[in-house]
C-alpha cells in the first residue's frame, strides 16, 4: 500500500513539474478603421445642414417683450393719470365715506352712553365710545415699465448650426462645403399621452432572504420623431430617406409621469448621436481602442525561447501600432512567423509535449488576434476554425464568437477601401 502511495505521489509530482505555466502580457493601442463605404480621395471635407420645426433662438420672444415695453412706455403717462384719478375719485371718496360712517357711529354710541345714569356710565367707563377714524390711504405711484423677463422653459429652442456642430463629427474629414453634403431634417414629434398602469414589482428582503411584491404605478409613453437623412457628394445621393428607427414608435416606461418636452428634447439628442455614429461607421475613419493579450509560457530553462521571442516582437508591434502602423505590422508579422513554426509541433493529445493542448490553445489565440490586426483574414479564419475544434471553455467560446465578428467586419472594410 505504501508503495502505491509513493508511486502516485511520484506521478503527481512529475505532472506538476511538466505542466506548462501560461503567462500573459497586455498592450493597449488604437486602431483606425476603414469606412464601410470609401469615398474618392478627393473628398476631404463635409458640411452639415439641419432643419427643425423649432425656434432658432429666443429673439421672437425678446421682440414681443420689447414691443410690449415700448407700448407700455408710451402709455405710461396715461397710466399715471389713471392712477391719480382713481386715488382721488375712488380711493379718497371711499375714505371720506368711511370717516363719515365712523363719526356717525361715534355720535350714536355717545348719545346712548350720555343717556345712561352716572352709576351706569361709571360701570362702563372702559367701554366708553371712541372715535375710530380709519387711516388715510397712501398714494402709490405706478412702477415705470420694464422689459419683462423671458421664460423659455416650456419651449424647445435649437439653433440648427449649433446642433450640427455639437453632434456631427466625421472622423478623417475637415469642415468645408466642397465635400460630403449631409442634410438632416426633423419632420415633427409625435406623442401619445402616458398611460398609467399598476404593476407588481419584485423586491428582496436581505434579512429574511425572501422575495416580496409591491404594487407600483408605471407610466408607458409612446413617441416617434421621423427624421430625414440625405448624404451626397457632387450632387449624387449616397443615402437618402427616413433615418433608421425614427419612423417607428418608441416606448418609454417610467415610475413617474414624464413631460412631453423632456422626452422630445431627449429624442432629438439621441437621434443626432445615432446619426453621427451611422455616418462615421459608413464614411468616417473611426479610431477604436484595442487591447491585445499576449500568451506565452514560463521559460525557466530556455525551452520556450521561441515563444518568448515571438511575444517580444508582438509587444513591440502593438506598442507602435497607433503611431507607426507600417513598422508595427512588420514586428507582428515576425511574431506570426515564429508562432506558426512553433505550432507545427503541437500535440493536443500529449500532455508531456512541449507544445501541448494548453500551449497550443494559447498560441492560437495569439495568432487569431495578430492575423486580424495585420489584415490577414484568410489566415485568421483558418486559426479560428482550428481553435473552435478544440475543447473550449465558455470564455474561449465567447472569445471565438467575438473575434469572428470583428474579423468579418474588418475584412469587409479592408476589401472595400
Amino acid at each position: 500500500m505504501k508503495k502505491n502511495i509513493l508511486i502516485t505521489a511520484f506521478f503527481l509530482s512529475f505532472g506538476l513539474v511538466n505542466a506548462q505555466n501560461i503567462q500573459n502580457s497586455s498592450v493597449s493601442f488604437t486602431q483606425t478603421l476603414f469606412p464601410k463605404k470609401t469615398l474618392p480621395a478627393s473628398v476631404k471635407n463635409y458640411n452639415v445642414t439641419v432643419t427643425t420645426p423649432y425656434l432658432k433662438d429666443d429673439s421672437s420672444f425678446r421682440k414681443i417683450a420689447e414691443e410690449k415695453y415700448q407700448k407700455d412706455l408710451i402709455d405710461f403717462p396715461n397710466v399715471i393719470k389713471a392712477a391719480e384719478k382713481n386715488y382721488t375719485d375712488v380711493t379718497l371718496v371711499e375714505y371720506a365715506k368711511k370717516v363719515a360712517e365712523a363719526k356717525d357711529i361715534f355720535k350714536l354710541e355717545s348719545d346712548q352712553f350720555n343717556k345712561m345714569s352716572t352709576l351706569e356710565r361709571l360701570a362702563l367707563i372702559d367701554k366708553k365710545p371712541v372715535l375710530r377714524i380709519p387711516e388715510k390711504p397712501y398714494y402709490y405711484a405706478p412702477q415705470p415699465p420694464r422689459v419683462e423677463s423671458i421664460n423659455v422653459g416650456d419651449v424647445i429652442i435649437y439653433n440648427p448650426e449649433t446642433l450640427a456642430k455639437s453632434y456631427i463629427k466625421l472622423n478623417g474629414f475637415g469642415d468645408g462645403t466642397d465635400g460630403i453634403q449631409i442634410k438632416i431634417d426633423f419632420k415633427g414629434f409625435e406623442y401619445v399621452e402616458p398611460v398609467a398602469t399598476l404593476v407588481n414589482v419584485e423586491n428582496y428582503n436581505p434579512q429574511t432572504k425572501e422575495k416580496f411584491y409591491t404594487k407600483q404605478t408605471q407610466f408607458v409613453t409612446k413617441f416617434r420623431h421621423p427624421t430625414m437623412l440625405q448624404v451626397s457628394v457632387d450632387g449624387k445621393n449616397l443615402s437618402s430617406g427616413i433615418f433608421q428607427g425614427t419612423s417607428e414608435f418608441q416606448i418609454k416606461t417610467t415610475s413617474s409621469k414624464p413631460t412631453r418636452i423632456y422626452i422630445e428634447r431627449q429624442e432629438i439628442e439621441t437621434i443626432m448621436s445615432n446619426i453621427n455614429n451611422y455616418l462615421n461607421d459608413q464614411y468616417g475613419y473611426v479610431k477604436v481602442n484595442r487591447y491585445a493579450i499576449l500568451y506565452s509560457v514560463k521559460n525557466k530553462k530556455g525551452e520556450y525561447d521561441d515563444v518568448e521571442k515571438a511575444r517580444d516582437f508582438a509587444i513591440s508591434g502593438y506598442k507602435n501600432y497607433t503611431e507607426h502602423q507600417e513598422d508595427a505590422v512588420k514586428d507582428i508579422a515576425n511574431a506570426i512567423a515564429i508562432w506558426e513554426k512553433t505550432m507545427t509541433e503541437v500535440n493536443y493529445d500529449d500532455s508531456k509535449a512541449r507544445i501541448d493542448e494548453k500551449v497550443g490553445t494559447a498560441i492560437l489565440k495569439n495568432l487569431i488576434f495578430a492575423t486580424i490586426m495585420t489584415n490577414e483574414f484568410d489566415k485568421a479564419n483558418k486559426y479560428l476554425t482550428d481553435f473552435k475544434s478544440l475543447r473550449l471553455s465558455y470564455d474561449d467560446k465567447q472569445y471565438a464568437d467575438s473575434y469572428e465578428k470583428i474579423s468579418a467586419d474588418l475584412k469587409s472594410r479592408f476589401e472595400g477601401k
